[in-house]
């Protein structure tokens, strides 16, 4: 049975090692604990097909499949770059690497900067929009403090030494760190940050203002006087105080216990929020654009449902939850999908979960959101990408990284 502290990858390394005593060992050591977790062999043929079944298929609201493209070591990142046709894999180990015209290359080395413990690891990556000479990454340092940095880019590679630090928050525990950043047209950045991975979030760290943790931040990454970033007047905390005790004027939504692949929906203007349960249900939230300060409920609320405490006022629910049931632990955000091989499916929310691995979108159904299955499953999912054109791309620990393409 699993533990109701779950962390995002504990449920799938059990399922991975096929037995819960080699699981211990696995959460002992991380998610590098079997061969199979190394991101090494095993590689499908480049351009070739997953095998689905047919059956599956049948059901789908469109006939997918998922083209194998590259193998890396336990991808949990993958992104575009504006007017650049490579595909950018930030790796669990702390290596940023392209995939570009059938070669691998590094971009950027931290693995002596990174602790992988659990669900440690490089776990973010963005590219600003209006300044290509600077990349930006979220892990978690030797000491286990999420970090957000800032690194020099000549369009090919980034110079550890040129490292600008934006962010540091030091935690206690290794669980709980979210990890995703993204950027709006504007240039200002989003980060994800867990609710600090205590089970139950026994600080109520999402409700509180002051900290942090549960939180989605946005910030101006430029740096402001001697200050590493900007606070954007636009945020709706910026000026609001609560029995003199201060709101951080970073944030920009609350109440989350471990967004892992929260999302801009560039057409819009919406964030979309995945939201990993503590032990009985999986949720996906979405802030309309202009609708800043939302608050998600976490630790009040589980999906839609009570889990400690009265109702936070004026928390919102998700658009979907989904309870664990038939082997599903635990949910992976994607996106709006904004692409040209499925012109049906556009507007149309792309996620998965990582225990079943199967892919699903979400579609406006009257004022509901209804899930469909693609009948498409990635063993041991763990993250999607989207391309400059606006197609998928998914990720599993055991190293493949797929596009989602019409068949």
């Amino acid at each position: 049975m699993l533990r109701s502290c779950r962390s995002l990858f504990r449920a799938a390394r059990l399922r991975l090692v096929g037995a819960a005593r080699l699981g211990l060992v696995a959460a002992a050591v991380g998610l590098a604990a079997t061969g199979a977790a190394s991101g090494q062999g095993r590689a499908p043929t480049p351009g070739s097909p997953y095998t689905t079944t047919a059956t599956t298929l049948a059901n789908a609201p469109v006939r997918a499949k998922l083209t194998y493209i590259t193998n890396a070591q336990q991808p949990l990142a993958v992104v575009s770059r504006m007017g650049d046709d490579g595909v950018y894999i930030g790796e669990k180990t702390g290596m940023l690497k392209v995939f570009r015209l059938g070669q691998t290359t590094t971009v950027l080395d931290l693995s002596a900067r990174v602790s992988t413990e659990n669900e440690e690891g490089l776990l973010g990556v963005a590219f600003s929009p209006t300044n290509p000479s600077v990349l930006y990454v979220d892990y978690t340092d030797t000491k286990g403090a999420i970090v957000v940095s800032e690194f020099g880019f000549n369009g090919q590679t980034a110079d550890p030494a040129t490292e600008r630090i934006l962010v540091r928050l030091p935690k206690a525990s290794n669980e709980h760190n979210a990890g995703t950043i993204f950027f709006d047209a504007g240039g200002l950045l989003y980060i994800a940050v867990g609710d600090g991975g205590e089970p139950g979030d026994k600080a109520n760290n999402a409700q509180r203002l002051d900290v942090f943790f549960g939180k989605i931040l946005r910030i101006d990454p430029r740096p402001d006087g001697t200050k590493p970033y900007a606070i954007p007047a636009a945020n709706p905390f910026v000026k609001a105080t609560v029995s003199a005790v201060k709101r951080r004027g970073e944030i920009y939504a609350y109440g989350l216990r471990n967004p892992w692949r929260a999302s801009l929906d560039a057409a819009t203007g919406d964030v979309w929020i995945p939201d990993v349960g503590q032990s009985t249900y999986e949720e996906i939230n979405r802030i309309p654009a202009a609708k800043a300060g939302a608050n998600f409920g976490w630790r009040q609320r589980e999906g839609k449902h009570a889990y400690k405490g009265a109702r936070p006022r004026g928390a919102i629910d998700p658009v979907y939850d989904y309870p664990h049931a038939d082997g599903r632990c635990a949910v992976v955000g994607g996106g709006v999908y904004r692409g040209s091989a499925f012109p049906s499916l556009g507007g149309s929310y792309f996620f998965g979960d990582v225990c079943t691995g199967q892919i699903s979108i979400l579609q406006p159904n009257g004022g509901a959101w209804e899930a469909k299955s693609l009948g498409l499953k990635v063993t041991y999912l763990t993250a999607f990408g989207v391309g400059n054109g606006g197609e998928f791309y998914a990720t599993s620990l055991e190293g493949p990284i797929y596009r989602i393409d019409s068949q």
